[in-house]
């Protein structure tokens, strides 16, 4: 089954995108299950469950900001406070739980949380996640994943709807959120995917901020 860690909805602060939309886009390129995991914030991981999803599974999640970089909460039931240190963060969702997915760890100018995943308790780490340039830091990922028997994740990190999916995770086939956490921990995962293209990211840039500005009143 193909599934989908991290997306962003309209509930994360770099986001305007409805969950609706995320729910049919996701259908519509077949994927399984999907996590919403928008900023610190888990009100639309929440929401989402209130809308007709036809099968589709969803995980609860949330994208945590460590005081060293971005850490993936999947399958928590509560809220992760940001700001604590990376191995605070972890053993909170832990304790929630809930897993860690180091959030493109070897991609600084977007909060990787870089090499000292290593001595993290994570218990997977994205080594394909579609939101790159050149690629070095899904490469740097895929090198550390292998070498350290971390599981590998393929996530889109999409902020729009044609954007998820760019980058999925193959797992077997499940009927709950507790069959896909267990999988990702024991490392039944296989990442997959391309980037997303750079002209439909800057033609979000460019709707997100249309969207955003107030009309001017006229006196």
């Amino acid at each position: 089954m193909k599934i989908d860690t991290h997306i962003h909805s309209k509930y994360s602060k770099d986001s305007i995108t409805p969950l609706e939309e995320i729910i049919r886009y996701s259908q519509k390129v077949g994927l399984n299950a999907i996590a919403i995991t928008d900023h610190d914030e888990i009100e639309g991981t929440w929401a989402i469950r209130k809308l007709e999803h036809d099968g589709l599974i969803l995980i609860p999640g949330e994208e945590v900001s460590s005081t060293e970089g971005h850490i993936v909460a999947l399958g928590i039931t509560d809220y992760i406070k940001p700001m604590q240190t990376p191995a605070e963060t972890i053993d909170q969702i832990h304790d929630n739980g809930g897993i860690a997915i180091a959030a493109h760890p070897y991609c600084f100018y977007r909060s990787g949380i870089g090499d000292i995943v290593r001595s993290l308790d994570v218990d997977a780490m994205e080594t394909k996640n579609s939101r790159f340039i050149l690629g070095a830091s899904n490469y740097l990922a895929k090198k550390v994943s292998e070498k350290d028997n971390i599981p590998e994740i393929g996530a889109s990190d999409a902020h729009f709807p044609k954007g998820i999916a760019r980058c999925y995770t193959e797992i077997p086939d499940c009927d709950s959120v507790d069959e896909i956490i267990k999988n990702i921990k024991k490392g039944n995962t296989k990442a997959h995917g391309e980037r997303t293209p750079m002209n439909l990211i800057i033609k979000e840039v460019i709707r997100k901020k249309g969207r955003k500005t107030k009309p001017k009143v006229v006196d």
